[in-house]
């Protein structure tokens, strides 16, 4: 699990709905749906996938977990634990304070994060609704028996490293065990 004291701030984490697997999923889909977009910020939409639930006080009905998240990210940042430039950290703050409002994005990391979130709905059996999604590639048939990846590997694809981990924890201060 997670070694660091900063995820271990989270209180969403362990939840079975909206927690660390949720996490990964969007993260996988993430990156998917960034594949064939220009400008996509894949490092942002990996921060994403990790931070957009992290702060949910519970599994129903909790509209301010996306601005509490929002916060976190900059408190993170603050802390020095956040590889991010300020336009990235302001990308990511908005993705997350905004995810949960019904909008769609123009900006393609925006995009894929609110889509890569939307297309695992049917976790909670709700089919995402196409008006809401800002991809175009969110409009096809997410890749059939995937496996979800470890972080590991998902922050390996998102900044083009290796997945040895020795970067991931050096350059996050997230330790992956």
């Amino acid at each position: 699990m997670w070694g660091s004291r900063s995820i271990r701030r989270s209180t969403g984490i362990d939840s079975q709905i909206h927690g660390e697997y949720h996490w990964r999923t969007v993260g996988a889909n993430g990156l998917w749906l960034a594949e064939p977009l220009d400008g996509a910020d894949t490092l942002v939409i990996f921060l994403f996938a990790l931070l957009h639930d992290s702060m949910r006080e519970n599994d129903g009905r909790d509209p301010q977990h996306g601005p509490r998240a929002a916060v976190f990210a900059g408190e993170l940042h603050a802390e020095g634990l956040l590889p991010v430039t300020p336009p990235q950290l302001e990308l990511l703050q908005h993705a997350c304070h905004e995810h949960t409002n019904g909008f769609i994005s123009t900006d393609p990391t925006v995009g894929a994060c609110w889509d890569a979130d939307r297309l695992d709905l049917p976790r909670v059996w709700i089919t995402p609704d196409p008006a809401l999604l800002s991809t175009a590639r969110a409009h096809e048939a997410l890749p059939e028996h995937r496996r979800v990846p470890d972080w590991e590997t998902l922050y390996a694809a998102a900044t083009g490293t290796t997945s040895s981990g020795a970067s991931s924890a050096a350059e996050t201060g997230f330790e992956i065990k």
